[in-house]
């Protein structure tokens, strides 16, 4: 409950402080606070369904939590193809500057991401609702869980694990690619000029670096832990913090958005 609610303020301030800032009026921007908001769906499931749910127990409501599965899932699988857009837009900045206006104008941005939420929505409605391998609530675990059947659990090691393993590894190389390319373009123009990297620079590089780590690392760690660590556990506090880890991975991003991004940072934070 402490982390869904944490985590839902510090996306939501991320949110609002993007939103007030000029600079994230650009396709950066836009993108990142599609983030914010896909992480804040997230937290708000956790905390007005599942927390409810493990505290009533009712049967009404573990009949239809399919219905908010799909929708976690449908977030879930956008958040991983915005991070992807996210990656893919830094990269063009540093690799291609010459063509970035063209690929990421505000249009061309916003309608990728409706391409990402719209491939989500229906990737996720045709697998787990319409081939009925639902994603619901499952009072065992105190957590969602697909549906246990044989079908349902190679359909899902393909369509969950194996797709979302290779977006988010495919995400964290490019991100790690961008990084160096643009610390060495960075450090070649100011060897150039004879200016010398001050600390501040070294900081901001090695801190984007950290922060494209971790966050490939933590979302790679929830889906590890989901199909892998937590069909072998039987304590069942323990089962429900390493089952839902996929999730609370979202209530860190904006953690992590709050800690290695300053100028996003309320002021009361300083």
């Amino acid at each position: 409950f402490q982390i869904t609610s944490f985590g839902t303020i510090a996306n939501v301030l991320v949110f609002l402080a993007a939103q007030r800032m000029s600079s994230m009026s650009s396709s950066f921007g836009i993108i990142t606070k599609n983030q914010a908001v896909c992480n804040t769906v997230m937290c708000v499931i956790f905390l007005c369904y599942v927390c409810p749910m493990q505290l009533s127990d009712s049967q009404f409501l573990i009949q239809h939590s399919h219905i908010l599965g799909l929708i976690a899932m449908s977030t879930y699988e956008a958040s991983n193809l915005l991070h992807l857009l996210i990656a893919v837009n830094r990269f063009c900045a540093v690799f291609l500057p010459s063509y970035y206006e063209k690929m990421f104008s505000k249009i061309g941005t916003i309608i990728m991401i409706q391409l990402a939420w719209m491939t989500s929505i229906i990737m996720c409605s045709i697998f787990y609702e319409i081939l009925g391998c639902y994603f619901s609530y499952d009072d065992v675990s105190w957590t969602f869980g697909f549906l246990g059947t044989s079908n349902c659990v190679q359909l899902t090691w393909y369509t969950d694990f194996a797709l979302n393993t290779v977006l988010i590894v495919t995400t964290l190389f490019i991100n790690l690619l961008t990084a160096f390319k643009a610390g060495k373009n960075s450090r070649m123009l100011m060897n150039a000029a004879g200016i010398k990297m001050t600390q501040r620079q070294k900081q901001r590089e090695m801190g984007f670096i950290k922060q494209t780590f971790f966050q490939g690392i933590s979302v790679f760690a929830g889906q590890f832990t989901y199909y892998l660590i937590a069909p072998l556990l039987k304590n069942l506090v323990l089962l429900f913090l390493v089952a839902s880890l996929w999730a609370f991975m979202h209530a860190f991003e904006g953690f992590v958005m709050l800690y290695f991004h300053p100028e996003v940072q309320p002021r009361f934070l300083y």
